[in-house]
């Protein structure tokens, strides 16, 4: 599909009082980029591993008695669902919206069963959901140990300061504008304990490039924010920031880095840069940093500044 004509038909959908079930009706029955397939299950399986390795290898108690949350937990529970089959046992899980649909999620409890052999999990699903809301609520806390909660802010959660052991963050930064992350960021730091941690993935590819490929991952990079804004609709936001804007970010919310795994550029990556006519407001980077396609950070609230950070 073009890229514009993606844009007009997500534009239409963000204005409509009932865009939000129409657009998830597109992507399941006319895109179909959902369900998600085996092969996506195995990429996610990846993702969820390297989570596992990192707070094993960074928090103080053992990964069954952490406390996890997630904001941005998305319409299928993927990673979560697989973090419990790898043996978490506690999550707390946000959305702003309530996206959770449960045929999709019953999907990947599905695959869960069928591929636990391949994806060496430790555990498979005991049942799947009830279509009954407040059943299904109920089974994912009793059976997944996934507290369910939207909507919400992810800047007004309603936790208690210092109880969380980790919070987690998977593709979802890059579709927060910029002041509204920093409160995020700000409460999430408070709701961790001192020794938690910060998971954050971030892709930071124009996503119209994933539905058509007469454009490259940095198409955005073209154009001013004046006209971005008419490409830029509330169900399909990205904020363009940059790899080195999530470091201030970070920085600037009293974060300490512990490990940044950098995914790109790749020579092809700093060619395609190279070649585009940059807006202004993106000629203040070097090509690598415009360059960069995915980033995994692990932060940790730095001791130096808890102090500094104002109450929310």
């Amino acid at each position: 599909m073009n890229w514009r004509v993606k844009a007009l038909c997500q534009l239409g959908l963000s204005i409509s009082p009932f865009g939000e079930m129409a657009n998830y009706f597109a992507q399941r029955y006319v895109t179909r980029s959902v369900p998600p397939s085996d092969e996506f299950l195995r990429v996610l399986r990846a993702a969820a591993a390297e989570h596992i390795d990192t707070l094993n290898c960074n928090l103080a108690i053992p990964l069954s008695q952490a406390l996890i949350y997630q904001f941005g937990a998305g319409w299928e529970l993927g990673l979560p669902l697989l973090l419990w089959a790898l043996g978490v046992e506690h999550q707390i899980l946000a959305d702003r919206r309530c996206l959770v649909r449960t045929g999709l999620v019953n999907h990947v409890l599905n695959q869960l069963g069928r591929m636990a052999g391949e994806l060496e999990l430790c555990r498979q699903p005991p049942r799947v959901l009830e279509n009954d809301w407040e059943r299904a609520l109920t089974t994912l806390r009793e059976y997944y140990g996934i507290d369910y909660r939207a909507p919400q802010d992810a800047a007004c959660t309603g936790l208690r300061d210092g109880t969380i052991d980790c919070v987690v963050a998977f593709k979802t930064l890059e579709h927060i504008p910029q002041l509204a992350l920093k409160g995020i960021l700000a409460k999430c730091r408070r709701v961790l304990k001192p020794d938690g941690l910060m998971l954050f993935r971030i892709d930071y590819q124009d996503h119209y490039s994933y539905c058509d490929e007469n454009i490259s991952a940095y198409n955005f990079l073209r154009y001013s924010d004046r006209t971005w804004r008419f490409f830029n609709p509330y169900l399909h936001y990205q904020n363009r920031l940059r790899h080195p804007d999530y470091v201030a970010a970070f920085q600037g919310a009293g974060l300490e880095m512990l490990h940044q795994n950098r995914i790109g550029p790749s020579d092809e990556d700093l060619k395609q840069v190279r070649g585009l006519g940059l807006a202004a407001g993106f000629r203040r980077y070097t090509v690598d940093e415009l360059a960069v396609c995915r980033a995994l950070f692990v932060l940790r609230p730095d001791p130096h500044r808890r102090e500094e950070m104002p109450d929310s």
